[in-house]
């Protein structure tokens, strides 16, 4: 819940809330899941980051050993007030448990880039797409590029991990390089465009990519050539 949307609040409590958050988040950074939920707890009951609240505490329920009713619980909770990583999870743990329709019900909520809304799109629009931000939250994106690759959709596949890759999402773009490397049909084999994936996928530290780029070649495109540059830039190289 954004804190200016509780204006009525004191100025000091809104500190403290603030401080409280903080101190969760490092807590769990630190792998101490009970410190950290508790003071997310404090901070939620201040108004402050509900939904995170509820994200943590199915997190913390997906940890071993898992309670994944527990979990599903706490996703629905967060996912109610539209909370991207609640609503991505909740989606995850659907597909998980076979349930396709509801899995992309949820993860399209997120995965839909808010950006592509046009200034007809009605307000039904903005609740079904959206809250995973102006490009889409990459994580559901990935999981909906699986979703349909089990499904045998590859080209419905391929477009998800796309704009997942496009976010960021370096599992993605090993997709995208192994797609375009091996072809399937509907998707012809594009050795350019997996190399470039392949390279994307490397110069953001994906391992298996960083095994599979032939370092001694002597000539690279201009574009191989960034990537290559930006590795030697993060000392990988």
């Amino acid at each position: 819940v954004p804190w200016l949307t509780l204006p009525h609040l004191d100025v000091g409590l809104e500190h403290a809330a603030r401080a409280e958050y903080e101190l969760g988040v490092q807590a769990w950074n630190l792998r101490q899941p009970e410190q950290g939920l508790e003071l997310f707890l404090r901070s939620a009951q201040k108004g402050y980051q509900v939904g995170e609240y509820c994200f943590r505490y199915g997190m913390y329920h997906e940890l071993p050993p898992s309670d994944m009713i527990q979990a599903f619980r706490w996703y629905k909770r967060g996912a109610r007030m539209n909370h991207k990583g609640s609503t991505t999870m909740l989606g995850k743990l659907h597909l998980a448990a076979g349930h396709r329709d509801l899995a992309v019900r949820f993860l399209r909520r997120t995965g839909l880039p808010l950006g592509v809304l046009g200034p007809a799109a009605t307000e039904a629009d903005v609740l079904e797409r959206g809250h995973g931000g102006w490009r889409g939250d990459s994580l559901a994106q990935w999981f909906l590029g699986e979703l349909f690759l089990q499904s045998a959709k590859l080209r419905d596949a391929v477009k998800w991990w796309k704009l997942s890759a496009e976010n960021g999402d370096s599992d993605a773009m090993m997709r995208l390089s192994q797609v375009f490397s091996d072809g399937a049909n509907g998707i012809p084999q594009e050795p350019m465009r997996a190399r470039h994936w392949l390279f994307a996928a490397a110069a953001h530290g994906h391992k298996d990519a960083l095994d599979q780029v032939d370092w001694s070649a002597t000539f690279r495109p201009r574009a191989e050539q960034r990537w290559i540059d930006l590795m030697e830039g993060h000392g990988w190289l």
